[in-house]
């Protein structure tokens, strides 16, 4: 990395680092872009250079949170079933949401932030799952397919969301919460396997759709 990149993407975190402190202590409503610049002592014009929007700070990490998640479905070991996969690489995206900060939330989702554009939330998420959709399928032609596939990220993200999010409201510890999440993945992940189990897919033998 050159020194002017380096440069930036120190104002970068700058800007990430004074906008998440803002939030927690005056809320996301409260707090303004200008306020944000400001605590990163930078131009209101700069943190435009680096975010579209306000909301755009809340998912600063979702993409490379889910490219470190898609590296893990490349990674698939030759005896890991699908659901044993997908929920590996949920628990990557949990310990990297956590270790950046939760204001990012999981997968395109803030989980302890008020979002101020659902529309854009709402299309952040469904590029997500596509892209773990797809990726699932790639790696396990004959036993997924593309329907199967979505109802396998979707219920998983469904499920840490609603974990996560039912943790926090009752104050518990960041790594309880972050177990919850774990745990609700596999539960979740665990009902496609009896399906297969059950022999309840398809003719083909690939997973049953939703």
């Amino acid at each position: 990395m050159s020194l002017r990149e380096q440069k930036k993407e120190q104002t970068r975190q700058a800007l990430i680092a004074a906008a998440e402190r803002l939030f927690d202590e005056q809320g996301y409503e409260g707090t303004t872009v200008e306020q944000i610049a400001a605590a990163a002592n930078v131009s209101t014009r700069t943190f435009f250079t680096y975010f579209r929007h306000k909301a755009d700070v809340l998912y600063h990490n979702s993409t490379e949170s889910v490219e470190a998640a898609l590296r893990v479905i490349a990674s698939r070991a030759p005896d890991e079933s699908p659901t044993q996969l997908l929920a590996r690489a949920f628990d990557r995206l949990l310990q990297d949401n956590w270790e950046m900060g939760m204001y990012a939330g999981l997968i395109g989702h803030a989980l302890t932030l008020p979002i101020a554009s659902p529309k854009a939330s709402i299309e952040r998420s469904n590029a997500r799952l596509e892209r773990l959709a797809a990726a699932l399928v790639e790696v396990c032609p004959e036993e997924v397919d593309r329907v199967g596939s979505y109802a396998m990220v979707g219920a998983a993200i469904g499920a840490v969301s609603a974990a996560v999010g039912a943790a926090l409201g009752e104050e518990r510890t960041d790594e309880e919460a972050l177990e919850a999440g774990r745990c609700a993945c596999r539960r979740a992940l665990a009902g496609f396997d009896q399906s297969w189990e059950a022999g309840s897919g398809d003719d083909d033998g690939r997973s049953p759709g939703p």
